[in-house]
């Protein structure tokens, strides 16, 4: 195509730059400044067209010029003056919102765009429509294709030169419309001529925040209940919305491997209701600000996945609605979407920090002397007791006595009776000088004191007894300890090992596992596949088949009514499907397999290092007990080895005496 050469109103050149896109209607070209785009016709604009154009640039402000390829002032062939397009913003880092809420799509064109993102687009495709709206305006052919979503959830209408616009008391009318978006009320109508109402515009806004929500599904596309098999524009004109509390009334169920209608919070689904279910053709469809409220208040109520934070929930609902299809066979909505499932490295200045006190709890010498607890200093004996010579001088004679005898007891060699009185006599005078002596106050006094010493011996060997054995269990309490905590430092440090290892595992499958979720994200209910309507899905349905994931030939083949054709039409469906399979190795484990693993060894970590500082505190502390249980014994061992002086010095005063 030869670029043509134009003017604007004001007869300034407009220079073309490259073709940027193009239509039916005509092609996109850049602009010099890059900041606006120009559309050239590929036929003269109609006089209606260029009297709607005009309308529409003095419709212009700075709100539309934000939400949408709002038309900004008209372009004109430079030697015939004749009108050639028009001039308006350039969209840029901008996908069609299908490649948004279509999960197979999002993951190729919004990887990381999880619930809430779309949650935010759908609020902010609301307040665009609003702008559009409070011009006067109506987009009129509501589609897929017309709303551009940007990588910050910005939305951006484009095709603006086909809306609906009100001026000066004409009607320049939308006369295009795509089924899947066209209000029951218009569905099998020609639209040439019929005047579109902001209702039929809610219908659209509200077909495309329900697909956001609800990951790509349209609201009528559900279990038709009933006999027949009804296209998709019939359930449609029928309203048979297959969502909500009323849904089974007529005749319809929520498709499989979806979000509950529960899953969003009651205000959400009252609009939807509102939008879709029969009497919202009387013009109670919500209006497209009464959505900015419920939506920003699920944004500000949603929970994070403990398994996977690229999962994002509605408090409000039972635990994380993409976790639970995924456990029952479903599609991994939003895998990938988390920046980072984590990853383990030990935590070695933690450990540093444990070997720094090790070092400082250095084992404590408690020596004992027993020479440390005496007094030093002579002891004054306790005085000797009176009457201790009493028996004394008559234990002498009984001693003299029978030491004559036993002397005399020679002679009784010379004759016999010296023998019997001398042995008689030293036997006799012998034991009652030693019954004298053993019970005189004397000897009683020496036993006493004799026995006084002992017992005392006895109690300072005691306590020292007591010493050592709390100076063995320190020593044996501290080598258990220290034991015990570098064997949890190892395994501590074996974690990085284990962690690595258990990846590696996991990423033996991933490919495979990347390949089962590819196919999950294709569901049948949304494949065109020839001669493959609503009740022959349902069909496949019934036999637990649903996404691409699930079709085996046998399992098609043996449903009724399933040939050859028919099964090699879904299996070739299947294969189209695996051929757009791409493995990428760096995301193939699954976020929450490597999040449950991460999340598993840094808790084991968790609970070593909380072990290593329990006992590393315990084995801190055991060195102040046992000197709080040697400080208690030192004044006990003070008394006892005073007390043992004192029966040694009391015993040798008296042992000196006898």
């Amino acid at each position: 195509m030869t670029t043509p050469s134009l003017i604007d109103s004001s007869g300034r050149s407009i220079s073309l730059g490259p073709q940027v896109g193009t239509g039916g209607e005509g092609s996109v070209f850049a602009l010099s400044n890059g900041d606006h785009v120009a559309k050239i016709y590929h036929n003269s604009p109609t006089l209606q067209t260029q009297d709607k154009l005009r309308a529409m640039i003095a419709l212009t402000n700075a709100e539309l010029l934000k939400v949408a390829a709002w038309p900004m002032g008209l372009l004109f062939h430079a030697r015939t003056r004749q009108p050639a397009g028009f001039m308006m913003p350039r969209i840029v880092d901008c996908q069609p919102i299908q490649h948004l809420y279509n999960p197979a799509m999002r993951l190729r064109s919004f990887p990381k765009a999880g619930w809430d993102f779309q949650i935010r687009t759908a609020r902010n495709l609301a307040a665009a429509f609003d702008e559009i709206h409070k011009a006067g305006c109506l987009v009129g052919d509501v589609n897929q294709s017309n709303a551009m979503v940007s990588s910050k959830a910005m939305v951006k209408l484009i095709d603006c030169d086909s809306f609906q616009v009100r001026a000066n008391g004409k009607q320049y009318l939308c006369e295009v419309g795509v089924p899947h978006y066209t209000p029951p009320e218009l569905q099998g109508k020609q639209l040439r001529g019929v005047v579109r109402t902001e209702n039929h515009d809610r219908f659209g806004l509200a077909v495309l925040i329900f697909q956001l929500l609800f990951v790509g599904r349209h609201p009528y596309a559900g279990v038709f209940q009933g006999k027949g098999d009804p296209s998709f524009e019939q359930l449609i004109a029928e309203f048979r919305f297959a969502h909500g509390p009323k849904a089974h009334s007529w005749q319809m169920g929520p498709p499989l491997l979806t979000p509950a209608f529960d899953d969003i919070p009651p205000e959400l689904g009252g609009l939807f209701r509102r939008a879709f279910e029969r009497g919202s053709e009387i013009g109670t469809r919500p209006l497209a600000t009464q959505w900015l409220q419920p939506l920003d208040q699920l944004l500000r109520n949603l929970a994070d996945c403990v398994a996977d934070s690229g999962h994002k929930y509605w408090k409000g609902t039972r635990g994380c609605v993409w976790c639970r299809l995924a456990a029952n066979n479903g599609p991994d909505y939003y895998y990938g979407v988390a920046d980072d499932s984590g990853t383990f490295s030990v935590d070695e200045e933690k450990l540093r920090g444990v070997q720094k006190r090790l070092e400082a709890a250095r084992l404590v010498d408690f020596p004992y002397d027993r020479a440390r607890y005496s007094s030093g200093k002579s002891l004054q004996p306790n005085p000797l007791p009176s009457g201790l010579e009493e028996h004394h001088s008559t234990a002498t004679v009984l001693g003299l006595v029978g030491g004559a005898c036993f002397l005399a007891m020679p002679l009784g060699f010379v004759h016999r009776v010296f023998l019997v009185v001398g042995l008689l006599g030293s036997l006799v005078f012998g034991l009652w000088c030693a019954i004298l002596v053993f019970q005189s106050p004397l000897q009683h006094e020496l036993r006493r004191r004799r026995k006084a010493r002992t017992l005392a011996l006895a109690d300072v060997e005691g306590i020292e007894d007591e010493w050592e054995g709390h100076l063995k269990s320190y020593r044996r309490d501290r080598s258990a300890s220290m034991q015990a905590i570098n064997g949890l430092i190892s395994e501590c440090r074996s974690l990085e090992t284990l962690y690595q290892s258990e990846f590696r595992q996991l990423s033996v499958t991933a490919e495979a596992n990347a390949r089962i979720r590819h196919l999950r994200l294709h569901l049948l209910a949304d494949a065109e596949i020839e001669k493959i309507g609503t009740m022959r899905k349902q069909m496949l349905a019934s036999h637990g088949i649903f996404t691409a994931a699930d079709v085996e030939w046998n399992r098609v083949y043996n449903i009724k009514g399933f040939g050859n054709d028919l099964t090699g039409r879904v299996v070739a469906w299947k294969d189209d499907v695996l051929r757009q399979f791409r493995f990428d190795p760096k995301s193939g484990v699954s976020p929450a397999d490597r999040k449950t693993l991460t999340v598993r060894v840094r808790t084991r970590q968790q609970q070593i290092l909380a072990e290593i500082d329990r006992r590393t505190d315990a084995l801190e502390a055991l060195a102040t007990k046992c000197r709080a249980r040697v400080d208690t014994l030192k004044p006990l061992m003070r008394e006892a080895v005073a007390e043992w002086e004192q029966t040694e010095a009391d015993l040798e005063l008296l042992e000196r005496r006898t």
